[in-house]
């Protein structure tokens, strides 16, 4: 009967789990589209926690130089390509790469073509009014 009792509760949790993460995907695709318009990108954030955000990146153009001093950001090129500089690095962007940025490391992307998306993984979240613009 315990036996019975704990599996049962097991299921459930289980179950209670896929429902959970069913309720929490989404399409990149669809929400790169939905990103809040800024200078040259789109930016839509997609996932915010207490300790990170993830937000799907459009570059129409190019994201001018900046850095972020709160913070280091992942990013996985989804689609299209470009160049990054990413500190004294000139990195040529395609789809599938992940590109590392430190905190504090000054960086620029710039799109080959009007489709380079990718998403950006930030550690703490992103916090756009801390984002120090490069003149």
């Amino acid at each position: 009967m315990k036996r019975t009792a704990l599996a049962a509760l097991v299921g459930i949790g289980l179950i209670a789990r896929i429902a959970w993460a069913d309720d929490h995907a989404m399409d990149f695709s669809d929400e790169v589209k939905k990103g809040e318009m800024r200078a040259g990108f789109t930016n839509k954030v997609m996932v915010k926690t207490q300790n990170f955000t993830v937000g799907a990146v459009a570059v129409k153009d190019e994201i001018k130089a900046h850095k972020h001093n709160d913070g280091a950001h992942v990013l996985y090129i989804v689609s299209g390509g470009g160049t990054m500089i990413n500190g004294d690095k000139t990195i040529p962007l395609k789809p599938g790469m992940v590109v590392y940025v430190p905190v504090g490391v000054v960086h620029s992307v710039k799109a080959a073509s009007s489709d380079l998306t990718f998403v950006d993984f930030a550690q703490p979240p992103f916090d756009p009014n801390k984002m120090e613009w490069i003149k």
